[in-house]
């Protein structure tokens, strides 16, 4: 696993922001990064994970709200650092932001397709509430899943501490 320093990011993230962007599987349209980062009045934050050598930004998870619940609206980690625990990182500090944010839960959609990923909410504790067809504009699926607020890791069995 490697270490992140996790911050809020600011519109000075915003050429980095993009770049990680960009190499994601499904990227978001540039506009609605730039509307979210540089709007006086935008309601959801960007979380970053950054190396701590150098202001490298590794990946991102951006925070939302929807229907009274703090919502994981899209978390990307850059390639060559998928799979070191970065993406886990992120997933609880935007659950930190939302407990401090006094959401009952955290919500998210995923592709159903998207194996990695189930898997790492899965281990957070996220369980499934429902899927949607077609819900993405290439008709993949979408899978629905919720976690009560606060996350609560499970402890470290004694031989791996």
């Amino acid at each position: 696993m490697i270490l992140t320093d996790i911050r809020f990011c600011t519109r000075d993230d915003l050429d980095q922001l993009l770049t990680v962007d960009q190499v994601s599987p499904h990227p978001w349209p540039k506009e609605v990064i730039v509307h979210d980062l540089t709007d006086e009045v935008s309601d959801v934050t960007y979380l970053g994970a950054y190396a701590f050598t150098g202001d490298k930004l590794l990946g991102y998870a951006v925070l939302g709200k929807e229907k009274g619940n703090g919502l994981l609206m899209n978390l990307v980690v850059a390639p060559e650092y998928r799979r070191l625990g970065i993406g886990l990182q992120l997933v609880v500090a935007v659950a930190e932001c939302a407990d401090e944010l006094r959401f009952p839960r955290l919500v998210l959609r995923v592709r159903y397709s998207n194996h990695a990923a189930l898997a790492l909410y899965r281990s957070l504790g996220f369980r499934g509430d429902a899927t949607q067809e077609s819900f993405y504009s290439d008709g993949d699926v979408a899978f629905f899943m919720g976690l009560k607020l606060p996350l609560v890791l499970a402890e470290t069995a004694p031989g791996n501490r």
